[in-house]
């Protein structure tokens, strides 16, 4: 700051006295601003806190929904080494039994020629059609690819390959390899055909279709292409291109792994499985109606918790007490997600014509604002079974179920581009960086004021070094007089 020889004439500290005056000058200001900043930082974290639990509840509710947390259905099988079940809201309760008389496979051909592996050999050329299903693909087959590592790539690697892969069998003779075909899907429509009328050398031979005489035939079939079929309850008997069958049952999958035996069907393959069926059973999943009813209270009493800490104040406290008044006290927009959501769980919900409320489930209301679920555990199984259908309605039918209700009332909050919560964030977010904004240019005003002071005390330093000059000559004068 300045020469160090500052002050000298006068005898001043006028570093000191720089400092002193600046410091007195930037109190007030940077005293107001850190008190702003430290309001609005206050505010930022106890709204993010307010914006986080109503986003957890949110999210709580949407996995609700996904999952049909209130209407489920549930399914189990007596074997499940044989089949696997899964059943959604729309499964009726029941019970079954299935036969797995057949699983669904792909088809698989086998070349009965050995071809060359030698990629100088030359296996012929032409056009090659292989159709699966509905779906064909042409090969052109010609010099620069009729090796048989070329041929098996040029299938392969199609664009519009129909759905199968050409493999090699190195079988070990002098020979060489047999090319095998097989589908990428199951069932009886996914059969392969070979059309090489077009061409010639050995790949001719891979020439194959199901009308063709057995005699005709250099490719045999290993593998039938075949569907999938079960019999329900001895009596319907129903088919499927893969090992899962989707709503054969309203709302249920199966999912088939192996055969079921057979009786006096003269098949040993089957006859000797012990298991001859498996029994299915569908019911109400009424335990996790039950555990997503705990659920939802635990939740929403958690957010009204968060709300009253940040808003509330405590008169016991003493005034100076930094914590009796929560973080948010008095602020409406937070008071706001309490009284729309008590608003939302006193509304009633209409169902098949008639009015339905939390109370009708066993969740009460407190005076609190909290919610209570019914305390005698037995009593609650008697609600949720009389009502279960009607509870899965209440919370999870489309639009005007409560699920989708306080979705859409929450995300009024949430959302990110004019949610109020996530506004007001943005708004003092704004404010924060505008008091950073202000901040700095005071640090920038107190610099230019302290070189400005500064500069006033040298030339004041100055003036009076003058002055003592000017004194101190006039009073050699006049001492020269005597």
């Amino acid at each position: 700051m300045g020469l160090s020889a500052a002050g000298m004439a006068s005898g001043l500290d006028i570093a000191g006295m720089t400092q002193q005056l600046v410091a007195a000058e930037r109190k007030p200001k940077a005293d107001r601003i850190t008190t702003q900043q430290k309001q609005v930082n206050v505010s930022l974290s106890a709204y993010g806190q307010v914006k986080s639990s109503v986003s957890a509840m949110q999210s709580m509710l949407e996995k609700f929904g996904k999952d049909e947390a209130f209407n489920g259905q549930k399914a189990t099988s007596d074997n499940s080494d044989y089949l696997s079940i899964k059943a959604t809201a729309k499964a009726k309760s029941g019970v079954y039994n299935i036969n797995i008389q057949q699983m669904a496979q792909s088809h698989k051909l086998m070349g009965k020629e050995l071809f060359s592996a030698d990629p100088e050999a030359s296996l012929g050329n032409g056009e090659m059609v292989i159709k699966v299903g509905d779906k064909s693909i042409t090969l052109n087959i010609g010099e620069d690819n009729d090796d048989l590592s070329s041929v098996v790539d040029a299938i392969n690697n199609a664009d519009d390959n129909p759905g199968v892969t050409a493999t090699l069998i190195n079988t070990g003779k002098d020979g060489g390899s047999q090319i095998v075909f097989s589908t990428k899907e199951t069932g009886e429509k996914n059969t392969i055909e070979i059309d090489t009328s077009a061409m010639t050398g050995q790949l001719a031979s891979l020439a194959y279709n199901a009308d063709m005489p057995e005699a005709e035939r250099k490719v045999e079939q290993m593998q039938a292409a075949q569907d999938a079929k079960i019999m329900i309850d001895n009596f319907t008997t129903v088919s499927s291109s893969n090992n899962t069958f989707e709503d054969v049952i309203e709302g249920v999958t199966l999912d088939l792994k192996k055969l079921t035996g057979t009786s006096g069907a003269d098949n040993p393959d089957t006859d000797d499985i012990d298991v001859k069926s498996v029994k299915i059973t569908i019911e109400s999943d009424e335990k996790s109606t039950k555990d997503s009813l705990k659920s939802f209270v635990d939740s929403y009493n958690s957010l009204m918790g968060t709300i009253d800490k940040l808003t509330g104040f405590d008169a016991d406290k003493d005034p100076d007490d930094p914590n009796r008044a929560g973080a948010l006290n008095g602020d409406s927009l937070t008071r706001s997600v309490t009284t729309q959501m008590r608003n939302l769980l006193n509304e009633p919900i209409e169902i098949n014509g008639k009015l339905y409320q939390m109370s009708d489930f066993g969740i009460s209301i407190q005076r609190d604002g909290t919610l209570e679920l019914e305390e005698d555990s037995d009593k609650l199984d008697d609600i949720i079974s009389e009502n279960f259908a009607v509870i899965g309605q209440f919370f999870a039918q489309e639009d005007s179920g409560f699920l989708a209700k306080a979705d859409k009332l929450l995300d009024g909050f949430t959302d990110k581009t004019d949610g109020s919560l996530s506004v007001k964030e943005e708004t003092l977010k704004e404010r924060q960086k505008s008091l950073d904004d202000d901040m700095t240019d005071l640090n920038k005003r107190m610099v230019a004021y302290e070189d400005r002071t500064y500069k006033q005390f040298l030339a004041m330093d100055e003036a009076i070094g003058q002055m003592n000059n000017q004194l101190s000559s006039m009073m050699s004068l006049m001492m020269s007089f005597d």
